[in-house]
């Protein structure tokens, strides 16, 4: 059992008894966690219940299989903590890839508290700081993944990982140093801080090889932001920020992103949003609803821009892990 387990429930007000807890661990160790489940896990996680009644239902008979006393409805609360708790053991003991798209979905679904926190921001911190871990080992192989028994091959493999991770700082110090986007071929200096810093997010993951991305992807970002002008404001709009953003980029930006993604990838969806209710200020209104973001909603240029990398980054990776 993890060692914070009971701390998860008693931050959510929800206090058990050792024995019912040994109970929910063990449900949650016979929940086995696939590329499919990490969506639903998530939302459930930061609250998000309706149109899960089959998941939902997956998800509860191991709890209920491993204690008969188990509530089978209204119990939303609980089921949060387990649906992070379940996560977090996939994050920290499960497979690598798997634990990595789980740790930059938590990640992109709190949107850098864009938005509500989740019931447990212990679980949330600690996906955080996995990724800050994996960006140093990111090329090193899975220790779950069965071993090569070829010595030549496995040398080879991790030459390739090697490449890889070389091949991406290069291109980036490219991209960094050579100050204009890739993307509209405009220099940096030349865009507004607000569309600087979501265009940056978003490139910066399209040149990344290797989740969770580099090391310093943060401090990268916040140079790059600081190439717009005006000199970056201590916090942006969001609105204003999308609203800003050429309609043909915003257009070929979410036509990548799988719809299933969406509700974990708030900017993402606000800036899908934009498009399909353009008329006036209606996408605005639609924003709290939607995106759990308030229209007023403000954030640093710098962490906008780390926002947005990570939701792309989730949702470029999703489609190579199997």
């Amino acid at each position: 059992m993890h060692s914070h387990f009971s701390e998860w429930f008693l931050s959510a007000g929800i206090e058990l008894q050792d024995d019912v807890l040994q109970k929910r661990w063990v449900g949650v160790e016979a929940f086995v966690v696939e590329k499919d489940g990490i969506v639903p896990l998530v939302e459930m996680f930061f609250g998000s219940f309706d149109g899960k009644d089959t998941f939902l239902q997956t998800f509860r008979d191991p709890f209920k299989k491993a204690d008969g006393a188990f509530r089978m409805k209204d119990n939303n609360q609980e089921l949060s903590v387990l649906a992070g708790a379940t996560l977090m053991a996939v994050i920290e003991d499960g497979e690598v890839a798997i634990g990595d798209l789980a740790a930059l979905a938590i990640m992109s679904c709190s949107a850098q508290n864009l938005r509500a926190a989740p019931i447990v921001g212990d679980i949330a911190e600690r996906a955080a700081k996995h990724l800050n871990v994996r960006t140093l080992s990111r090329t090193q192989p899975d220790p779950n993944a069965e071993e090569n028994d070829d010595a030549t091959m496995a040398l080879v493999e991790q030459l390739q990982r090697d490449l890889a991770a070389v091949t991406e700082e290069s291109n980036v110090l490219w991209w960094v140093f050579g100050e204009c986007s890739r993307d509209t071929g405009k220099r940096w200096s030349d865009c507004l801080v607000e569309q600087a810093a979501i265009m940056a997010g978003k490139e910066l993951a399209d040149l990344t090889r290797t989740a969770p991305g580099p090391a310093a992807s943060g401090a990268l970002l916040d140079k790059v932001v600081k190439l717009a002008k005006p000199k970056p404001p201590a916090q942006v709009i969001l609105k204003n920020a999308i609203a800003g953003l050429p309609a043909h980029w915003r257009e070929s930006f979410v036509k990548t992103i799988p719809q299933t993604l969406l509700h974990i990838c708030p900017v993402s969806n606000a800036i899908k949003l934009s498009l399909d209710l353009a008329a006036g200020d209606a996408w605005i209104q639609a924003l709290p609803g939607t995106t759990k973001i308030q229209r007023g909603g403000k954030i640093a240029p710098q962490l906008l821009a780390y926002q947005v990398f990570l939701e792309r980054l989730f949702t470029l990776f999703w489609e190579k892990v199997e």
